[in-house]
């Protein structure tokens, strides 16, 4: 809760044109946004020129736009369309795992935590990167990004029954190739990597 009312207070301040809202805006997103866009594009170049596109638009459009309370998912879905159209490589996907080149990229990339979670974290990357691309990105999103499924549903463009199965085929192929008892366990293990990650 407290995450939302820092972000709609940044963001009503923000659209007032209050410049050091929108200078905190963006040193608070861009890496986030680069990282999100290197798993669609190997493009730096177009990334970058994306993500400046993105902000340059927000500051010029900034009394016209609706409030948010979730500032990152805005800024991801922006970006995710901008990158999308800029390539030119987005056709409709006709079913999960029917998805363009581009988005092939879409591999987890974590430091490992020394320690004693070292090879399961390593195995456990190993097994994500294992996975389709679309089954990625949706671990991606609700578990290192932590979006709601209604957010992860409009970023995708799914709807949310489509969110969670795809969630739970990604969970279920995890549990198979991890030789797990039970998906309860893969969450628990993704949990694990996530908070032993710096």
């Amino acid at each position: 809760m407290g995450t939302q009312w820092t972000d709609l207070f940044l963001w009503k301040r923000f659209q007032r044109g209050d410049k050091d809202a929108f200078t905190k805006l963006v040193n608070q997103y861009s890496d986030i946004l680069y990282g999100y866009g290197k798993r669609f594009s190997a493009d730096d170049e177009l990334i970058k020129d994306c993500i400046q596109d993105i902000f340059l638009t927000l500051w010029h459009r900034r009394e016209h736009l609706s409030e948010t309370t979730c500032i990152k998912f805005y800024l991801m879905k922006a970006l995710r369309q901008r990158i999308v159209r800029e390539s030119g490589k987005w056709q409709r996907m006709s079913s999960l795992d029917d998805i363009p080149m581009n988005e092939a990229r879409f591999v987890i990339e974590l430091e490992d935590h020394p320690g004693l979670m070292e090879p399961v974290n390593t195995a456990l990357k190993a097994y994500i990167n294992k996975l389709s691309p679309r089954q990625r990105e949706i671990i991606y999103l609700r578990f290192y990004e932590n979006l709601k499924q209604e957010e992860v549903a409009e970023l995708m463009g799914l709807n949310p029954q489509s969110v969670y199965n795809l969630q739970y085929s990604a969970l279920l192929a995890l549990k198979k190739l991890m030789n797990y008892p039970s998906i309860r366990d893969c969450i628990l293990a993704l949990c694990l990597l996530i908070s032993a990650t710096p």
